[in-house]
């Protein structure tokens, strides 16, 4: 679950449309390893990484971003943190599981 204010939208236009246009995250990573360095588009790098971590995992994202918006990029949309956990367990198909609140994290290393 990833909580944001979404105040600038989705970022760059490019790193929308990457998502937005390939539904397919195997192809989309294979497009990425199979272009030449000085062929990448603009934003590839932070394409790459969010792709990698959706081919990982389920992002719930709780925000007031247009859902449409949010589904093309590959994520859930929620509009609240009760919601959002409501979505988490039912993908998981339990209840009552822990959470980890991680208020900055850019500054925090789970391990």
């Amino acid at each position: 679950i990833m909580i944001a204010k979404s105040e600038d939208g989705h970022g760059g236009e490019s790193f929308y449309q990457t998502f937005k246009n390939e539904k397919d995250l195997d192809r989309m990573m294979k497009k990425f390893l199979d272009t030449p360095k000085e062929e990448t588009i603009a934003d590839q790098w932070q394409s790459q990484i969010f792709a990698r971590v959706l081919q990982k995992a389920r992002v719930i994202y709780v925000s007031d971003a247009p859902d449409e918006m949010v589904r093309d990029l590959h994520m859930i949309p929620a509009k609240t943190v009760e919601e959002a956990i409501e979505k988490a367990d039912e993908i998981l198909g339990k209840k009552d599981s822990k959470i980890a609140i991680i208020p900055d994290g850019v500054a925090v290393m789970v391990i």
